[in-house]
């Protein structure tokens, strides 16, 4: 029972931060992004271990691949390699290939064996690092640049059996209290520009079908445990699409 109450309590305490609390990170002087520290402020020491967002996305996969056979996979922002290398301990990956744009995450994937490529995702030029694969993974990028679309139809062209992608939930329940508080809704670790585009699940569902991607699964998680399950549009934090290659 005492445990119970300190989980919820604990929950209360990160709902009411979420909702009226800023980030205490502090902006850059010159108002960019700087990747690498990104990733060390981001992680810390626990870089190169799944985190629990990072593992919940992965399950899912691996749920739905679990059946295929060999597979080979890319990673499209890759980060440090762990959720590539946690693919590889679950499934018959034959091939795997992890793309980003920091030195730092890149050489840790190196370290844990996984083969990467620098790529600068802002720039389509860049796209063309991107190899053929049967899956490949958007995790948590297309968020952060302004040409998801552009993006999104390359790898999808790149992929010969179908891609994973995933992003917040603008439409979460922390986020609509945000703004009925006055505050726009916060989606970002270190600088404000991290996250260009948002979507709630009524604009997820659109974008797609008017990009003419119709064979997907939306699968809703994180958030508020079994409200979650009942209404995701308002309870699940984050999404994972599923998008067949026909």
């Amino acid at each position: 029972m005492t445990k119970t109450i300190k989980e919820k309590l604990y929950f209360l305490k990160i709902w009411y931060n979420d909702v009226f609390l800023y980030p205490k990170y502090k902006i850059s002087g010159q108002g960019g992004l700087d990747y690498d520290k990104y990733w060390r402020v981001k992680r810390g020491d626990k870089v190169g271990a799944l985190s629990d967002w990072q593992k919940a996305r992965a399950e899912l996969i691996v749920k739905k691949l679990r059946d295929t056979g060999p597979l080979s996979i890319g990673d499209i922002g890759c980060g440090e390699g762990s959720i590539l290398k946690y693919l590889e301990r679950k499934l018959p990956v034959t091939k795997a290939m992890g793309y980003d744009g920091s030195d730092f995450v890149l050489d840790k994937a190196r370290q844990i064996g996984i083969e990467t490529v620098k790529i600068d995702l802002s720039n389509a030029a860049d796209f063309e690092k991107i190899s053929a694969a049967d899956y490949n993974l958007l995790s948590e990028i297309l968020e952060h640049i302004p040409n998801s679309e552009e993006l999104l139809s390359y790898v999808y062209q790149k992929s010969s059996k179908g891609l994973f992608f995933s992003f917040p939930n603008s439409g979460y329940f922390i986020y609509r209290l945000r703004l009925l508080f006055g505050r726009f809704p916060k989606q970002w670790i270190n600088f404000p520009n991290e996250h260009l585009r948002f979507w709630t699940a009524k604009d997820l569902k659109w974008w797609l079908l008017a990009q003419d991607y119709s064979d997907f699964n939306i699968f809703y998680y994180k958030g508020v445990p079994l409200l979650n399950k009942i209404w995701p549009y308002m309870f699940a934090a984050g999404f994972l699409v599923f998008i067949k290659k026909t």
